[in-house]
């Protein structure tokens, strides 16, 4: 797992157009479930306190039939932090590099630091 801050709206739609596009070049599949999840908290009531600087709710994800892939979201966290997680599907040694390949692309437009193992993506007082 990795995290990021992706700075304003802007930067999240970036981060957004990014992942898609990892998505279209790798056959994959792209869903943005960002609309719906923030009608589902509207929904249960819940106060979202971390967008209440206007940055939006992200939760996008990039699939393969055999499970490798990306999630990608900011729920639990403050501002335009995001965390991604990587899954590896049937061929582990090829998520690695599909993981450092998408980490790299990240990196040329934003600081991408690694969440260390056994822990959560944890908020970035840097980061608003």
């Amino acid at each position: 797992m990795v995290q990021m801050c992706v700075q304003n709206n802007a930067g999240a739609a970036q981060l957004v157009g990014e992942l898609k596009a990892v998505a279209d070049s790798k056959g994959m599949e792209f869903t943005d479930n960002s609309a719906e999840t923030k009608r589902g908290l509207e929904a249960i009531g819940h106060p979202d306190r971390q967008r209440a600087d206007g940055s939006p709710v992200i939760n996008v994800g990039v699939l393969r039939e055999d499970g490798m892939g990306i999630g990608a979201g900011n729920l639990g966290l403050p501002g335009y932090q995001v965390a991604l997680g990587f899954s590896e599907g049937s061929d582990k040694l090829e998520a690695r590099r599909f993981a450092d390949e998408v980490i790299k692309r990240l990196e040329q437009h934003w600081r991408v630091e690694t969440v260390p193992a056994g822990s959560g993506a944890m908020p970035k007082p840097d980061c608003k």
